[in-house]
């Protein structure tokens, strides 16, 4: 008793394929959110993603910012809020779940296309298992470094709102 709705893109992608598509996915959930009044998205990002997009972001040199990977909560624009209420989940654990209470589980096809960076770094990470930096240590890197985000960001908030003056 879920209502679906489909939201199809119009144009193709041709080049920087996931960069875009994650835009155009954005953009198109926003516009759908402004319609139909709603306020909240939840996504089903979980911690191997977590892992992934700290990993790609090393892998361009980030700092601080990017390696603290996705927030929980994010604001988008038009005051709707992205929410990521799995992040502390394994994908396994999801997969589990998702086979117990539905009885199936989906897999996107492009997640073994070997040509993306996410791909790459997906198949590392059981590398690194067996080299013993484990899933739970990246994880508890990636938390230290998102609370010295926020850390980092409060401060400058309170040095932005003590010390500079807006005008028109």
């Amino acid at each position: 008793k879920i209502s679906l709705n489909l939201i199809k893109m119009k144009t193709e992608i041709k080049s920087n394929i996931q960069s875009i598509a994650r835009k155009e996915r954005y953009k198109l959930l926003i516009e759908f959110c402004k319609k139909k009044k709603i306020r909240n998205i939840l996504t089903g990002h979980h911690s191997d993603d977590q892992i992934e997009t700290f990993l790609i972001r090393l892998s361009r040199g980030s700092g601080v910012q990017g390696l603290s990977s996705m927030s929980k909560i994010s604001k988008l624009e038009n005051k709707i809020t992205l929410l990521r209420p799995l992040l502390d989940l394994k994908k396994t654990e999801l997969i589990y779940l998702s086979k117990k209470v539905f009885g199936k589980s989906f897999e996107d096809p492009s997640n073994k296309d070997q040509k993306y960076l996410r791909t790459k770094i997906r198949n590392l990470k059981s590398r690194f298992e067996k080299s013993g930096i484990k899933h739970e240590q990246i994880i508890k890197s990636i938390n230290n470094l998102a609370s010295t985000k926020e850390t980092i960001n409060l401060h400058i908030e309170r040095v932005l709102s003590n010390c500079v003056k807006r005008e028109k």
